[in-house]
């Protein structure tokens, strides 16, 4: 079952990348993660002689390949403990969806492409990012998934963002299973940090899932980052998993 795509209001987008079940439909599923995962080995490689003052292995995305393989590439995207480590690419107002089932490489795709949604800035104070969660595999946002239940929020490390500007290192706050329209979640910027802060703890309070130090997070965060995907299950076709991570 593959859900309808729908026009980005926030969480409407990102449905559940299922294709038909059979041999093919794994197949196919098996090579556009190893295309992903070629990519990462060679633009995003991530060494393990080179780890931040906090004891993390470093990237290094080369990022003229990375244009040259698509020039709406904004940003490297990494979940430590997870499969996630992926290119995002950066949505356009005109068609906000365009990436939900297209490639990386410009071609249609059941599993598309991670985006930035076009309202947020690579650099703002909210970062929120769309990506499919995959069937067979676990790449993309497969893992993301879960992460409204406690034990897998408990099992992640940090997000890390790397831009051409930055590389940021956001760590789990909270995690929800939530409905697809539901806009109290939709929010791309704020003023200032404290109406940050105010939101990020009204998210804590209807979260599912949250880390122990949330409230100590939540008093020095500066930023957001949201990761959105479907939750797949069977039964809830109209949720989503919205995770929240700090800076």
């Amino acid at each position: 079952m593959r859900l309808a795509r729908a026009v980005s209001t926030f969480l409407i987008t990102v449905g559940l990348s299922t294709a038909a079940l059979g041999t093919a439909a794994i197949a196919r599923d098996g090579t556009v993660a190893a295309s992903y995962r070629e990519l990462a080995r060679q633009v995003a490689p991530v060494s393990d002689a080179v780890r931040t003052p906090a004891g993390e292995r470093a990237s290094a995305v080369d990022w003229s390949a990375l244009l040259a393989q698509n020039d709406s590439a904004c940003a490297w995207l990494r979940v430590d403990g997870t499969t996630v480590d992926a290119p995002v690419v950066a949505a356009g107002a005109n068609d906000p969806d365009a990436w939900l089932y297209t490639d990386l490489w410009g071609q249609p795709s059941e599993t598309g492409t991670p985006y930035l949604d076009y309202r947020c800035s690579p650099a703002g104070n909210v970062v929120v990012v769309y990506g499919h969660r995959t069937a067979y595999e676990s790449y993309l946002f497969h893992d993301v998934s879960p992460l409204f239940e406690q034990r897998a929020l408990d099992a992640i490390g940090n997000a890390v963002w790397v831009t051409p500007e930055e590389e940021a290192r956001f760590r789990p706050l909270c995690a929800a299973s939530i409905d697809k329209d539901d806009a109290r979640w939709q929010r791309f910027s704020f003023p200032d940090a404290e109406s940050l802060r105010s939101w990020l703890g009204w998210a804590r309070s209807e979260a599912s899932a949250a880390r122990p130090d949330a409230t100590e997070l939540i008093a020095d965060a500066e930023r957001v980052l949201v990761l959105v995907t479907c939750n797949g299950r069977a039964f809830y076709p109209d949720t989503r998993t919205v995770a929240l991570f700090v800076a």
